[in-house]
């Protein structure tokens, strides 16, 4: 045996005993929290724990000190934590399908692969199977770099009583999904609404003789055309891979860095961290000053406001809904202070939720 081969042996030995020690402490750590997990279903306490979540991610990543990144340790770590949420309790997490839509990308980057994902046609069915409790929670899309809002999920926040629980970003990048690698032999695309738009001076550029077809995802899309063997898909890689399509052409979005922030939803308040940011929705008399005052108020308590966008009344013509989102928890005495106060000067008012700041792409 050559001096390399007998390096390498040792080596091979040395990572074999390593590979037993960590599957050891692996199912030590399962062991563990299966036991938690007993004590949350006595105390009725939610299985999944956003804010423990983020603690998790926090320590494993100050601890690592490499040759692997601390992306790669969350990586880890996510599984790990997906397979205990399984042995805890048996989760069950609703998304805008079918399977390969980036909602489904979101879901498996939240929630790992041990936990039973259920793929809903459109986002009101997320909604509505949150809150009959058909899944404990859901994933949906709420705004885009881009593109900006995500109307029919702040839409639903006004129909239905579930909570933002959770949140993260995802960096999307979009492809040409078909059979026919020509693309003047390409009559029609099918895409969701606000894909095509983020694909607008591409789609110009390239395909503007194609007929533009919308569909409810960008997976359903995909899924089209594999049925039909026509046309092609605006989607994901991922996708293409799951429908058997080919990649026609890659990175076909307008800006580079596009991200797109998903919610999770759910019926269950997540716990202060650290680093919190919290949702409402509000309406107001139409008078002069009337949003002025209110976000006067959020000046003046020195709260950051992190975002605001305004949807329309249905049912009275020019009148809007405000969503607003700012940095602290709604169990702060200063925010309870202050939410109080502007409670009283509207119509409408609901707290959406608060949850831990998430990073920008995971």
């Amino acid at each position: 045996m050559s001096t390399t081969e007998e390096q390498l042996k040792k080596l091979r030995t040395e990572i074999d005993a390593l590979d037993e020690q960590i599957i050891s402490l692996i199912q030590k750590r399962a062991g563990f929290a299966k036991e938690i997990g007993k004590t949350k279903k006595s105390n009725n306490d939610p299985i999944y724990r956003p804010d423990r979540e983020k603690d998790v991610y926090e320590k494993v990543s100050k601890q690592s000190q490499g040759p692997l990144p601390p992306s790669v340790i969350r990586a880890i770590y996510r599984e790990i934590m997906s397979g205990t949420i399984a042995l805890e309790h048996p989760l069950k997490v609703g998304y805008l399908g079918p399977i390969g839509s980036f909602s489904y990308e979101a879901l498996r980057s939240k929630f790992g692969t041990s936990i039973e994902s259920i793929p809903l046609p459109t986002i009101p069915d997320v909604f509505r199977a949150v809150s009959s409790e058909q899944v404990e929670y859901g994933i949906v899309p709420v705004e885009n770099s881009t593109e900006g809002q995500v109307s029919s999920t702040l839409d639903m926040f006004l129909e239905s009583d579930v909570i933002i629980y959770s949140e993260l970003y995802k960096k999307i990048q979009f492809s040409l999904l078909g059979f026919d690698t020509d693309l003047s032999n390409i009559h029609k695309v099918y895409g969701i609404r606000i894909g095509n738009e983020q694909c607008r001076n591409w789609i110009a550029a390239n395909l503007s003789h194609a007929e533009i077809i919308e569909t409810s995802s960008t997976a359903m899309a995909a899924k089209t055309v594999a049925e039909k063997k026509e046309g092609a898909a605006i989607a994901s890689k991922i996708a293409g891979e799951t429908y058997n399509l080919n990649v026609l052409k890659e990175g076909i979005e307008d800006f580079s860095g596009n991200t797109t922030r998903f919610l999770v939803i759910g019926k269950t308040e997540c716990p202060s961290t650290t680093s919190d940011k919290t949702s409402i929705v509000f309406s107001l008399q139409n008078k002069t000053g009337a949003l002025f005052s209110i976000l006067q108020k959020f000046n003046d308590a020195d709260l950051n406001l992190l975002k605001i966008e305004s949807r329309p009344l249905k049912k009275n013509r020019w009148e809007y809904n405000f969503f607003i989102d700012f940095v602290g928890h709604k169990d702060d005495h200063k925010i309870k202070t202050i939410l109080e106060t502007v409670r009283k000067e509207c119509i409408g008012f609901r707290i959406l939720g608060s949850y831990p700041f998430s990073d920008l792409d995971l």
